[in-house]
């Protein structure tokens, strides 16, 4: 056994040394330019043009106090791919998201235009919480686990809105998605 502490780019370049496709982040939000303070920052438009493993270097030195990397690897890029969230075709359609349980819905001294902040207790940094007005809740609310995103979107008329909105909670680590595809995945 050997502990050692490792930087995100000291984390990459082991990766690729051991062959392993970087996935992504267990608890991601940290990490992005799109959560927290790091969003309302003037350096946000710089930090979302980096490339991935730069941004993630720049925002754990922004943050200073990152002890620990938990992230998901894969042994080639075919699985990476194949296991890939996105939401720049129409597959996010398919996603069945779930709740993460970790996730608090507050309803108590809201942002101006808040229904409802979520917070996931399982961020150690306090800026990120995520308000939502109350067309996002009515989604948020519908989070059953077993409907599709298309789905619970159905009634929406703004298919943008629902995009934006599935692709936020997946980014501050409020759902997770299975998205499973006939054929793909563990046999």
């Amino acid at each position: 056994p050997r502990d050692r502490a490792y930087s995100v780019p000291q984390l990459m370049e082991f990766l690729e040394g051991a062959g392993l496709i970087f996935g992504r982040w267990l608890r991601q939000a940290p990490y992005l330019p799109w959560c927290g303070a790091l969003a309302a920052s003037p350096h946000h438009a710089r930090l979302a043009k980096l490339p991935r493993d730069q941004q993630y270097a720049a925002i754990e030195l922004f943050r200073g106090t990152m002890a620990r990397h938990s992230f998901i690897a894969y042994g080639s890029e075919e699985a990476a791919r194949e296991n890939a969230i996105a939401f720049d075709e129409s597959d996010w359609l398919e996603y069945v998201p779930m709740r993460m349980p970790d996730t608090v819905v507050v309803r108590e001294r809201l942002p101006a235009g808040a229904s409802a902040v979520l917070i996931n207790r399982n961020h150690t940094f306090t800026d990120l919480y995520l308000p939502i007005d109350a067309r996002r809740e009515r989604l948020l609310e519908a989070i059953d686990g077993r409907r599709k995103i298309s789905d619970i979107g159905r009634a929406m008329a703004d298919r943008e809105l629902a995009r934006d909105f599935f692709q936020t909670l997946w980014r501050w680590d409020q759902v997770v998605f299975d998205a499973a595809r006939p054929g793909v995945g563990l046999a």
